[in-house]
């Protein structure tokens, strides 16, 4: 039995023994938002407090000074705060108990549930620009997205950790831009990338070498190497170009043209985002006929519906 099991059976037993009738068959035991109130924390003299014709405050007294005459195992104190609430504060020996739990069961066995057999889930994370070196944000986001890859997998599911490489656009040729530049010994402009790496990746690239095609591989490169060293690995690595040049972005508009999901106004194609709760609609492709931002977005998460049950990001493992 865990300790919350035991705090919960150890307060029902208390209110018998105070005579309060009926005994609740639900106790609510909560972690207090404040840590200076204890580990856990109950509502059930405000709860009974009517049925036993008490008050709130006076029955969590009794509470308390029941529970601290004969404390259920772990606990080292219990107190009444506000109207009625009960607090109780553990001492260490309940996490000493949940360690050998955990060294008996071995790591094959603790914590492993079967509540995502049979259900697939993309977790995308990081998916960092290839424009220059993982940054200290990018390395928290793969530890965050790695443990719930983790957590995923420890329930059951087939998990696919996805990195989305956004390898076109705008910055990836000021990128490309930045190199040639720095190779040159001419300056990279406004819109460059200023970095001391590119200087330093400008000197390693071949006099001979495309500087989008080269910086995009050495950017790559430096992205993977960075995520071994953390013992973080991905199943795929998914290019943007690559999406795009099989035509996914053009059959997702007609798609959504067909669903009326989409409408014409200034030239532009707007999405109905509006209508799912949006606070207003979003364009697609602009008047010029390039897309936004978001047009190969939506393409990319409707291939990745086509290809898991779950996506990971948005959505929390069900384990229980």
């Amino acid at each position: 039995m865990d300790v919350r099991d035991t705090l919960i059976d150890a307060v029902r037993s208390a209110l018998a023994d105070l005579g309060v009738e009926p005994v609740p068959d639900v106790v609510q035991l909560e972690r207090p938002a404040n840590p200076e109130h204890g580990d856990w924390s109950t509502n059930v003299a405000l709860a009974s407090a009517k049925a036993a014709g008490r008050n709130p405050r006076e029955l969590g007294t009794a509470l308390s000074d029941h529970l601290s005459t004969a404390p259920p195992p772990h606990v080292i104190g219990v107190d009444v705060a506000g109207p009625g609430f009960v607090n109780f504060r553990l001492a260490d020996s309940w996490l000493h108990e949940v360690l050998v739990d955990v060294v008996d069961a071995g790591t094959d066995g603790w914590g492993r549930l079967d509540s995502g057999v049979g259900t697939s889930v993309i977790v995308e994370f990081v998916s960092a620009n290839p424009t220059g070196p993982l940054h200290a944000g990018h390395g928290r986001g793969a530890c965050y997205g790695d443990s719930v890859a983790r957590l995923y997998e420890r329930c059951g599911y087939e998990v696919v950790r996805e990195f989305y490489v956004n390898d076109r656009g705008v910055q990836m040729q000021n990128f490309a831009a930045s190199l040639a530049a720095r190779a040159a010994g001419t300056d990279v402009g406004e819109d460059g990338y200023h970095g001391r790496y590119i200087v330093d990746w400008a000197a390693e690239m071949p006099g001979d070498a495309d500087p989008l095609e080269w910086g995009y591989a050495r950017a790559l490169a430096a992205h993977r190497s960075v995520l071994e060293s953390l013992s973080i690995h991905f199943d795929s690595w998914f290019s943007e170009r690559s999406m795009i040049a099989s035509g996914a972005v053009d059959a997702t508009l007609v798609d959504l043209r067909a669903a009326g999901a989409v409408y014409e106004e200034d030239g532009a194609v707007w999405l109905r985002s509006s209508d799912h709760g949006d606070d207003k609609d979003r364009v697609l492709v602009k008047g010029d006929g390039q897309p936004t931002y978001l047009m190969p977005d939506v393409a990319y998460h409707r291939d990745k519906f086509g290809r898991a049950d779950r996506l990971g990001r948005r959505s929390a493992p069900q384990c229980g």
